[in-house]
This record gives structure tokens, sequence and C-alpha cells, in this order.
């Protein structure tokens, strides 16, 4: 055993003589020197001594400043020589004991004994103040337990309560703060804990109103990352004597004091967790010897809480039965007094067949004296008892015939419950009618109500009788009655509509009305109609026209109003329909008789009129333009004098059905009166010359259509037209000055000779003037061979020539010579297209089969360019092959140059058609490619041989890099497709040069030279 010695001296020889002294003793000693007060504390600041030996005087103060800081650890003083009244003074003082310094050094031989001695009378002091203070301990924890059985004893509050064993458990711990509540298990399975008692240590606004929650039954504690959720969800205690660096905790709040030592013990009882205490901050921290010292206080409240929660659940039982019971004896109460009220007879028969319940009803309408069921007799009794006084007639004649076995068999107790009927009229004696309904109870028992329906027949026979008048009513009616529910479907139909419309009920029902078979009304009205429905509205005169089996138009007018029920809501419509057929039929008939003209059939003035303002307003509107034709025969009257009216009236209906069957049917034709017609045209686009143009070709059909004989009861008469024309476009003036330009150019056109068309604009009629001159030009000049072809050269890089181009010319007598550009747009709006294109392929060809005469223009070609509408036509091909044939020149050296228009409409006839020539040897070429359609779609399957670069991007392919960029594109994509590609209107050696470096070998223009006759490619 080791005994450590603080030993304070200043003189290092006195404490030299102490520690030999010790040393030499049997015991172990561990001597720590001080030579002052200073060291000395410093060194009880690190550790505990088991003795002190003080010198009487140090360095820096006396053996008594030493005391203090010594606090329980005994010291010897050691008084020098001649100082002996010093030592009775040192040990009232505190000092354990003296020792007296001789000279000699005789003291240090006692010195280890003495100390032993000191040491000794300390441990027993010790033993006996700490069995006083655990004697102390016991005992207020003794007083502890008492006091919480007290409380429980005496039913105290729960904050109450817990409060003062949290001041006794702190007491009894020294410690600083603390809580106690009840631990309550949650929904989930974990742990709650309801803290009723907790140290106030608030320390701010947030922790003060948590604080508060302890008057309202608790601050619930609910947060498993912390230290009490750890001991909350265990069994066993939890210390933590440093929580700071606890893992288990889950850190503090801002502003909470500061937690230095944690032990929470769960309370235990019955096996499961019913309270839970925790304290802190106690010097030196916890120990599980705490946790043994205070587990019987614990367990007495564990059992006492316990105790009291199985009190609670008592209490709450019994006061839920007495609420139960309370509440039973209510609906009893209730049941008894509804089953009085009702107005149906009632009884409940058990599984053996006895009455146990009734009503007061049930003896009222069966008029059973009251003492004959309170005996709760057998159901077998109560028939017996109605039989016998003949309640059931004769034979049970008052039953219904599908019961009467069953009641006769009640009657002797024989009665299956297989047998009985849920539902049976019966009579009673007194004439009334009951209504008996039957239903079977788990277990065998069954319920049986009567219900007097004598007044419920009575109105029913009335309503049946009331239904069989309005049949009757509705079958003898021409009107219709009908029903529909709220999804619009029909469920009722009244009436002889079979008969009147060729349409049965059946084929009606499931839908609407007005969607009848074969049936249809206007878009916009019966739009209008639905929003009248869905609006739940009453509609009159709605009208539906259908086609009956046998092709007749019919009629149906529709009226209807909303039902509704009891409650308000919508349940459908109902209403009548009528056939108006012939209503409509005469409302038909004053129309036609006020717009339309009697002869003809065609609209008349007042109608003209009217369409007339609304095409003005559509062309406003929409920015096209209109126009107004305004037709009189010529030389009618001599028909109507030579043959008489009814000639003329003929004629004039043919005049108005030819109109009417060669224009669209968005215009109008019109008789004005007489032998006067009028025709608007409407959505004419372009400008105003195209629409001039457009309407000059319509008015030369008409013109052409009634010039040929009107073939009348086998007499064949001639009739010509003069023809105004007016056009307008949103024109402010009005219809009638319309018609008056019209009737104005009408005249102009019967000064110029009748039989023409003459435009009221003399700028639009000199323009119509000139091309129709210039068609009558053309069409002479195809009689008279005016038209020829020149040649334009066609190269290769050398200026080789390879062949060349046919271009078409005219040389007018009066005009002289007049280019393509001139009059190609007529030919093809006339049609003179198809025999112009003939003669360019024609010479074409017979110039070829002259260069292949001679070697050196044996191996030309020659391009035709061909219109679109020379290649729809049906007989190109052959007329083609047949030229061919005819000149005998090779079909390979003939290449046809087509448009990319060609490719907008019918691309596989135009397939079909060049594989046919393409079969025979002739090439195609694709003319001014770029500039129009160009689908690569088409382009690939097309068979053609060679693609020609517009010269409106050769022009600036030198300046433009967008030309310049489609001109390379060209020749790569032709390349590409194994296509030759020309380049047309070459007229610099720089395009040339450019052309030729990105890939081009043929070219055209006027660098090669300019369209001639064919010999002059013979010059160069």
């Amino acid at each position: 055993m080791t005994v450590s010695v603080l030993l304070m001296e200043s003189s290092d020889e006195h404490a030299d003589a102490v520690r030999g002294a010790l040393a030499d003793s049997w015991l172990a000693w561990d001597v720590h020197g001080a030579a002052s007060l200073r060291q000395a504390r410093d060194a009880l600041a690190l550790r505990l001594f088991d003795v002190a030996l003080v010198s009487y005087r140090l360095a820096d103060g006396a053996a008594y400043d030493a005391l203090k800081d010594l606090r329980a650890t005994p010291a010897l003083i050691l008084v020098p020589a001649g100082r002996e009244s010093q030592a009775a003074h040192a040990l009232r003082h505190g000092f354990a004991d003296f020792v007296m310094q001789d000279m000699a050094g005789q003291y240090l031989l006692s010195l280890p004994a003495q100390i032993e001695a000191v040491l000794e009378r300390a441990r027993a002091a010790q033993s006996r103040e700490a069995a006083e203070q655990l004697l102390a301990r016991q005992h207020r924890l003794l007083q502890a337990i008492f006091r919480a059985q007290a409380l429980f004893i005496d039913s105290a509050p729960a904050r109450q309560t817990f409060e003062t064993l949290l001041n006794e458990l702190l007491a009894l711990t020294e410690s600083e703060w603390g809580f106690l509540g009840q631990v309550e298990t949650a929904v989930a399975g974990t742990r709650l804990l309801r803290i009723h008692a907790i140290t106030d240590i608030a320390w701010d606004a947030a922790s003060r109103a948590q604080l508060a929650r302890l008057d309202s039954g608790g601050l619930v504690f609910d947060n498993p990352r912390t230290l009490i959720g750890q001991a909350l969800q265990s069994t066993t205690p939890l210390i933590s004597n440093h929580p700071a660096d606890d893992p288990r905790a889950g850190g503090l709040p801002p502003g909470h004091p500061p937690l230095l030592s944690f032990m929470a013990l769960p309370i235990v009882a019955g096996g499961e967790v019913v309270a839970m205490v925790g304290i802190a901050n106690r010097a030196g921290g916890y120990s599980t010897a705490d946790v043994s010292f205070l587990q019987p206080l614990l367990n007495t409240v564990g059992q006492l809480e316990l105790a009291r929660r199985s009190d609670a659940q008592r209490r709450s039982m019994e006061l839920e039965l007495e609420h139960t019971s309370a509440a039973l004896e209510e609906k009893t109460r209730a049941l008894e007094l509804t089953l009085a009220s009702v107005s149906q007879g009632m009884s409940n028969v058990d599984e053996d067949g006895f009455i146990r319940v009734y009503n007061q009803r049930y003896l009222e309408l069966l008029d059973l004296p009251r003492e004959l069921l309170e005996r709760q007799p057998h159901m077998s009794e109560v028939v017996r008892f109605q039989t016998e006084r003949g309640d059931f007639g004769p034979e049970f004649s008052n039953i219904d015939v599908a019961a009467r076995s069953y009641v006769a068999s009640e009657s002797v107790a024989q009665a299956r419950l297989g047998d009985m009927p849920a539902y049976y009229l019966r009579k009673t004696a007194q004439g009334r009618y009951l209504e008996v309904r039957t239903r079977l109870l788990p277990g065998g028992g069954r319920v049986r109500t009567f219900a007097d329906v004598t007044e419920y027949l009575a109105t029913q026979l009335a309503l049946a009788r009331s239904e069989a008048r309005w049949r009757s009513l509705t079958q003898l009616s021409s009107d219709w009655y009908w029903e529909q529910d709220a999804q619009d479907r029909l469920v009722r139909l009244e009436g002889n509509m079979r008969a009147d419309c060729g349409v049965s009920e059946e084929q009606l029902r499931g839908r609407s009305l007005w969607e009848a078979p074969e049936g249809h009304a206007a878009s916009a009205a019966l739009a209008a109609h639905r929003a009248r429905i869905h609006a739940q509205e009453v509609f009159h005169d709605f009208e539906v026209l259908r086609t009956t089996p046998s092709g007749e138009l019919l009629w149906l007018g529709l009226s209807g109003e909303p039902i509704f029920d009891e409650d308000g809501a919508f349940t459908g419509y109902r209403g009548v329909a009528r056939d108006i057929t012939e209503r409509k039929r005469a409302a038909a008939e004053i129309e036609r008789l006020a717009f339309y003209d009697d002869l003809t059939a065609l609209p008349n003035r007042r109608l003209l009129l009217d369409r007339l303002h609304q095409v003005m307003a559509q062309c406003a509107r929409f920015g096209t333009h209109g126009a107004l034709l305004f037709l009189d025969l010529d030389n009618f009257k001599d028909i109507n004098d030579t043959l008489g009216h009814e000639w003329g009236d003929r004629l004039l209906r043919e005049v108005g059905q030819r109109l009417t069957e060669g224009l669209r049917a968005t215009d109008t034709v019109a008789r004005l009166g007489g032998d006067e017609f009028v025709v608007v045209l409407q959505g004419l686009g372009g400008s105003q010359m195209q629409a001039a143009q457009e309407v000059e070709t319509v008015a030369l059909k008409i013109l052409a259509r009634l010039n040929q004989p009107y073939e009348i009861e086998e007499r064949s008469l001639h009739s010509t037209p003069s023809i105004g024309i007016t056009l307008f476009e949103g024109s402010p003036c009005s219809a009638q000055e319309l018609l008056k330009r019209a009737d104005i150019a009408m005249y102009e056109a019967k000064a110029q000779g009748r039989n023409t068309v003459c435009f009221f604009d003399p700028e639009m009629q000199a323009a119509a003037s000139a091309r129709s001159l210039l068609e009558a030009d053309m069409r002479q000049a195809l009689v008279q061979s005016e038209f020829f072809v020149e040649y334009q050269r066609v190269v290769d890089p050398g200026g080789r020539l390879l062949g060349a181009e046919a271009l078409v010319r005219w040389q007018h007598p009066q005009r002289g010579l007049v280019l393509p550009g001139t009059f190609i747009s007529v030919a093809e709006q006339t049609g003179l297209i198809l025999p112009l294109g003939r003669f360019v392929l024609r010479s074409a060809c017979e110039q070829l089969a002259a260069w292949a005469q001679t070697s050196r223009s044996a191996a030309w070609t020659v391009s035709v360019n061909v219109s679109a509408q020379e290649f729809r036509h049906p007989e190109f091909v052959a007329q083609t092959l047949a030229i061919l044939e005819e000149t005998g020149v090779n079909p390979a050296a003939l290449k046809l140059e087509l448009t990319e228009s060609l490719l907008l409409h019918d691309v596989e006839d135009c397939i079909a058609k060049m594989q046919a020539l393409r079969s025979r040897g002739v090439g195609f070429s694709l003319d001014d490619f770029g500039t129009g359609y160009s689908s690569l779609a088409y382009l690939k399957r097309l068979p053609l041989d060679q693609l020609k670069i517009d010269q409106s991007f050769v022009r600036d392919v030198l300046t433009d890099p967008n030309d310049a960029a489609i001109a390379c594109t060209i020749i790569a994509l032709a390349q590409s497709l194994g296509l030759d590609v020309v380049a047309e209107g070459v007229e610099t050696e720089g395009q040339c040069q450019f052309l030729l470096n990105n890939g081009c070998r043929r070219f055209q223009g006027y660098l090669f030279g300019r369209p001639g006759p064919p010999e002059a490619l013979f010059g160069r």
C-alpha cells in the first residue's frame, strides 16, 4: 500500500530528513515536496493526497494559511523546538496532530507511526460520516416512497404528483434539474413521453411557451435522436457523464443551459415502461449505484402508475357503459315510438313461429284483440282466429291466388318458409285492401308488414283509365306526344307515328326525336336548338326534315318543355310533334313566287339584287373581284312575232338552262324580264386585268354556248346574245348602278354588231379587244402559215455545235416580228397552243430530216419546248410518234423540253407518257430547272436525260453568290443522277468559264449565237 504525502517545507535540509525517515519505514511512501504555499496549491490542483506535513513557517506564509487549501486532507503541523504552545493552538484550528521537532532529530524516528495513526483516525471519521449520510439518504428515500403512495392514493392531479416526486429525486441525487412524465404508446407503436413535471430552465420565449403546455395535459416529447429519445425506446437506464461527447446525444438548442451529466431512468411495471425520470448536472456525475439506490422508489412509482392507469381505464369503461346503456334505452324508446307511429302494421316472428314484436297499427289493420297478442301466440293461432272469424272469405277468396295455399297452411302450422310469398294482396272484411310483405331474417325469423293500399289502388285504377283515354286521344290526333330523359334519349312516344312517318317507337327509342332515321336539320338551327336544350329552356316549332321509306320528304315541327322532379332536378323533356309538310310546301311556293321567275325558275330581280349585295360585300371583305354580265337576246322579238309567244317562252327556258349548266354553283343566273338575263360571278382573284381576262373567257363560253342551235319540237332555232360586262371590287356604287353599267355595256355590244362582248371600262375593253384581236390574228396566222421556227446553238466546251433549240416566231403582216412572250399566254388560254405546238414539232422534225442528209449535221439534235397543256392532251404521244414516223427522223435526235409546272398535276400520267416516248428513243430535258416545283422525289423517277439551268441563275452567276451556289448545286445534282446539264443565257466568257470550272459541259446563249434560220448554224 502506498501512502501519498504532501510535504510543505521551505528548508531543503529538513525536507530531506523527513524523506529519509519515511524511506526507512515498512510502508511505501510517495512524498511530494512543496517549498511554498503557491507550489502546494499547484500540486493540490493536480491530485489528491492521503496526508499532509506542513512546516510551521513557510517562505510565503504560515502553516495555518494552508488549511483552507487542504480541505478534507488530514494534516500534521511540524512545530519547531521552543514553540510547544503552538501545538494546542494548531489542533484547535484543524490540524489532525503535531510533531515537535527537536534539534537532535529524534522526532524522525516516530514520524511514520505518528502519520499512520493520523490516517487511521481520518479513515474512521470518514466511515462514520458516510454511514450517517447513507442512513439519512435511505430515510429520505423512504419518506419519498411514503409520499408517493399518499399522492396516488389521494388521486392527486398528475402535475402535482409528478412535481412532488421530481423534487424528491433531485434532492436524493443532488442534481440541478430534471423531468418526470408518463410513457405512452403511439399509433405507430413507438413510445412518447408526456412530461408532467420539469425544472424551469426556460431561456427564451419559445422555451417558456413549451413549459406552459404543462397546464394543458403535459409536454409531449418523441424525438428519438436525443439522449431522452434513446432511453425512451429502451427499458434500461441511460447514464452519460460527458453528454457533449456522447454520440447518442442530438445536441442542445441555442441558449439551452449546459448539460454536464445526465441520467434517464425508465420506470417499468407489468412488463412495460409506464414512466420515465431524467436528472442532470450532478457534481461528479452518475453511476449504477445511483440507479440501485433509487430503484425501490422507481418500482413503487411504476406500480402506483400502473394501478392508476387500471383504475382510469375501469372508470372510463364504466362511463362508456353508462353512456351506451343510456343510448340503448333512448334508441329503444325511439324505436317503440316509431313502431307506434308508422302507418304500416308490423310483426316480428321468431324462428319457431311465435310473434315476439308487434305495433298498434298491426292490431288496427287486422282488427285483432290485444289480449291475443300480449301472450306472444304462435302465428298459426292468429291465422286460425282470422279464418274462423271469416276475414279471408270462403276458401280464402280474399287472398291473392298465389298466396292462398300458403295462408291456409299457416292456419294449421304446416307452412314452410320456402313457400312463403314475398308479397301479396288481401282484402279485409270491411272491404279495405292490404299489401302484405314478408322478409326473412338471419336465423330463421321473419318480419311481416301490412299496409293499407286501398287509396293507392284506386289511384292506380284512375290513372290507368286516364292513360287509356290519353292513348285514345293521341291515336286519333294528328299530333304526337313524346318524352325524353336527361340524356336526350326518347323514352315515350304516343300517336300513330308509324303510319304517318314510316318510323316506329322502337326505331326511335334510345335516340333523340330529331335524330330519327333518314332525318336531319340545318346545322345552325340544330346548334341553336341544342343550346336551348342545354339551357333547359322551352322551345317551339323546331323543324326536322326526314325522308320516308317511299322517298317522300316529310317535315316535322317539334315543341317541348323541360321536366323537373319535386327536388327541382332536371329529368328530361316532353312535348308534341306534328306533320308540317303542307305548311312548308305552301311557304316554299310563296317564296318561289316572290323570288323566282315563273317561266324559267331562275331568280327574279328581287333575289338577284339580294345576291348581288352579298357578292359585293364579300368582294369588299376579302379583296377579290366580282363581275356582272348583262345578256340580251338578239332579234328575240322576231321569234315572238313570227312563231308566237309560246315558242319564245320555250326558247327563254332553254337559254336559262344553258346559262345555269355552263356556270359554277356559286355563280348566280337571273332573268330580269323579257329576253334579259343577268349573270353574277364572284371570287375572281389576281389583278384587275387577270379578273377581266377570266370574265372574258366565261363570257366567250356563254357566247359560244348560246350560239348553238335550239332544237324545239323538231325545229332548229338560232338566237345570239349581246353581253355587257362590268367589274367591281367592293365598288362604292349601288347594285342598281352596276346593273346600269352592265346594261350600257350590253347596248355598246349591240352597237358593235351584236353577238359580241363589251366591257363597261374603256381601258379593259381596249385590252380585251386587243386580246381578242390577237387571238383572231393567231387563228389567221395558223391558216396563213405566218409562224416559223428559228434555232439557237447548243455547244460543248470547245464551241463544237451539238444541236439547237427550236424557237417559234411570228411574222405579222402589220406588226412585224412578234416574239413568243407576246402570244404564247394567249395561245395557252385559248387552246391554240395545241395546233401551234404541233406546227413547231413538225417543223423541227422536218429540219432534223434535212440535217440527216449531210455528214456535218447528221449527229445534231433539236430540243422542242412542250407546254403542260400539250403534254396532257390524250393524243400527244400518238401525235408525236406519228410526226416522227411521217418525217422519218431518228427519235434519238429529238429532245422534248418540259417545264416543272407539269409535275403539279397527275405525275403518274406524265411518267407513263414519258416512258412511252422514251422507249421509242425520244429524249427529255427539264427546262428552267430550279424556278418552279423542283421536287427531288419526282425528279429521280422521271426518265430525264438533261437538266437546263435557267438563264436567271446564269445571268448573275459572277456577281450573286446565291445564283452561283444554285448553279453549282444543279450541276452537282445532275452529275449525281447521271444527267447532262445545259446552261441557258450564257452571254460572257466569264460566265462560260465559271460554269465550265464547276462541271458544266453544254452551253446555250448569245455568246455562241442568237436564234436564227437553220442555215445560219453552218456559218460558224
